[in-house]
């Protein structure tokens, strides 16, 4: 019943995406989207997974906030989409409640998750968070302060 419950708010953070007029609403509800997801994961797998995962998410909305705070002019937010979301989450919960939806089962999730910390997967784990590593880098030597693409900021 809880999952169902986590499934029917992704879905509804989903749709409320389009009701959302500011960067600052659309990164609150992707983060919370973000929380979901991993609590999700983490009533089928080990809660550090889901950490891992929300910690992945949360990472990335911090450099798609501060572009999208960098490009956007600055504009009031208004309380009107924030009560609309609010209402089409009380429905649609209301709507789950009224009817039986059962979830998929996600047991064939737990088995792929292990497969990934065999000795013989050890390397490509290895090669794999190098990449990661040198695409930092390479993306912190980019963006310098005299050559990145967003505006200056004035201390």
């Amino acid at each position: 019943m809880i999952l169902s419950i986590f499934m029917l708010m992704m879905i509804t953070s989903t749709l409320a995406l389009y009701l959302a007029a500011t960067p600052i609403i659309l990164g609150v509800n992707i983060l919370a989207m973000a929380l979901l997801l991993s609590l999700v994961f983490a009533s089928f797998m080990s809660s550090w997974f889901a950490f891992l995962i929300f910690l992945i998410y949360v990472g990335g909305m911090l450099v798609m906030f501060a572009y999208f705070l960098a490009l956007t002019p600055n504009q009031q937010m208004n309380s009107n989409n924030l009560l609309y979301i609010l209402i089409f989450m009380v429905i649609l919960s209301l709507l789950t409640y009224s009817s039986h939806i059962k979830p998929p089962m996600l047991s064939t999730f737990n088995q792929g998750n292990s497969l990934l910390y065999f000795k013989y997967t050890a390397p490509m784990l290895i090669i794999l968070a190098l990449i990661l590593l040198f695409t930092m880098v390479v993306v912190v030597k980019l963006s310098a302060l005299s050559k990145g693409p967003l505006r200056p900021f004035i201390y």
